[in-house]
C-alpha cells in the first residue's frame, strides 16, 4: 500500500466521523426537515429549492441581501411561510373551509399575472396559485368568525421584556397568580384589571389586529402595542368562547383584508392545538408573530399556555 493512501485514509476517517457527528442528537425522521406542523412534515429541500428559485428571478435583492447579511433572513422568512400555509391547510380542513380556483384565478389576474404578481416577492410563478389560495383561505376563516368570538381575560403592562416575562410567567401559573399580580400591580399604581371582556362583533376592525382572539383559554401572552416602544401589555386570557353561528353571516361583505388579518390571528389556535416545530438553522418559531426568529430574544412576543391546562 502506498505511502499517499496511508496518508489519506486517516483524512478519510475524520471526514467520516465528521458527517456522523452532525447526525447526532437529530431525531430520527427529523433530519432533513424545516418544520413539523403537527404531522406535517416541511422539508428542507423545499424551502432550499424556493430559495434559489427566489434568488435566480431577483438578481438585484440578491445582490442586496448579499451585501446586507441577510440571505440567512430570507430562508428564515420562506421557512416561516411554509408554515403559516401549512397551518392556513390545516386549520380550512378542520373548519370544512375551500375557496373557488376562479377567484384564485381571477385575484391572480387582477395582479397582472403570475409573473407581476410573484415579482419582488419571496415567491415564485409557479408558486403564486398556493399562496393566494392560502390567504384567501385565510380571509374564509376570519369572516367565519369575526362577529362570533368572546374573550375574558386579566391585563396588566411592564416597561421592558424582562419585567414582561416575569409577568407573563407568573399569569401562567393559573387564575391565583395571575390575580395576585393584577392586585400588586394596582396595589403599586401599575395599570391593570381583572376580569376584562371583549367581544369581536363589538370591535370588528380591532378584532383583526389584535392577538387576544387568537389564544386559548390559559394562554399568558406578552406583547409591544408600538414595535420597540418600550410599554408591554401583559395578558391572561380567562375564557375565550365562541358563539354559534348567526342565522345570515353579517361579514359577507366585510373588508378582505381585515378578514385575512383576522384569519391570520386564528391561525395561533391551530397552531397551539397541532404544534410547530422549526428546525434551529431556521431559528425558532414565534408563536405570536406566526413567523421565525433569530433566536428567543427577538420574537415580537412572549406566549406561554397555562401550567394548569
Amino acid at each position: 500500500m502506498s505511502s499517499a493512501m496511508h496518508r489519506a485514509r486517516p483524512l478519510a476517517l475524520i471526514l467520516l466521523c465528521c458527517a456522523l457527528l452532525a447526525g447526532c442528537g437529530v431525531e430520527p425522521g427529523k433530519a432533513g426537515a424545516a418544520a413539523f406542523v403537527g404531522e406535517a412534515r416541511i422539508p428542507i429541500n423545499e424551502v432550499q429549492s424556493r430559495y434559489r428559485a427566489v434568488l435566480e428571478k431577483e438578481p438585484e435583492a440578491k445582490a442586496q441581501l448579499s451585501e446586507q447579511g441577510m440571505l440567512g433572513e430570507l430562508t428564515r422568512r420562506m421557512a416561516a411561510d411554509l408554515v403559516r400555509r401549512e397551518l392556513t391547510k390545516q386549520a380550512a380542513r378542520t373548519e370544512g373551509l375551500d375557496v373557488d380556483e376562479r377567484r384564485v384565478a381571477e385575484v391572480i389576474d387582477s395582479a397582472g399575472g403570475p409573473q407581476a404578481a410573484s415579482k419582488g416577492q419571496i415567491y415564485t410563478e409557479s408558486d403564486i396559485q398556493d399562496v393566494v389560495r392560502s390567504r384567501l383561505l385565510a380571509a374564509e376563516l376570519g369572516r367565519k368568525y369575526v362577529d362570533r368570538l368572546s374573550v375574558t381575560y386579566d391585563v396588566t403592562s411592564a416597561v421592558n421584556r424582562r419585567e414582561a416575562e416575569e409577568k407573563v410567567r407568573r399569569m401562567a401559573g393559573g387564575d391565583a397568580e395571575s390575580a395576585a399580580l393584577i392586585a400588586e400591580d394596582r396595589q403599586s399604581g401599575t395599570g391593570a384589571a381583572a376580569d376584562q371582556r371583549l367581544r369581536s362583533a363589538d370591535v370588528p376592525d380591532l378584532a383583526a389586529g389584535t392577538p387576544l382572539f387568537g389564544a386559548r383559554t390559559g394562554t399568558a401572552m406578552a406583547f409591544e402595542l408600538q414595535p420597540q416602544s418600550g410599554q408591554w401589555t401583559v395578558v391572561r386570557i380567562k375564557q375565550r368562547e365562541v358563539a354559534p353561528p348567526p342565522p345570515a353571516p353579517s361579514a359577507a361583505g366585510a373588508d378582505e383584508m381585515k378578514m385575512q388579518a383576522l384569519g391570520d390571528q386564528l391561525l395561533r389556535v391551530t397552531a397551539q392545538q397541532v404544534g410547530v416545530e422549526l428546525s434551529p438553522r431556521y431559528g425558532v418559531w414565534d408563536e405570536l408573530g406566526l413567523s421565525a426568529a433569530p433566536n428567543q430574544d427577538e420574537t415580537i412576543g412572549i406566549v406561554l399556555p397555562s401550567a394548569r391546562s
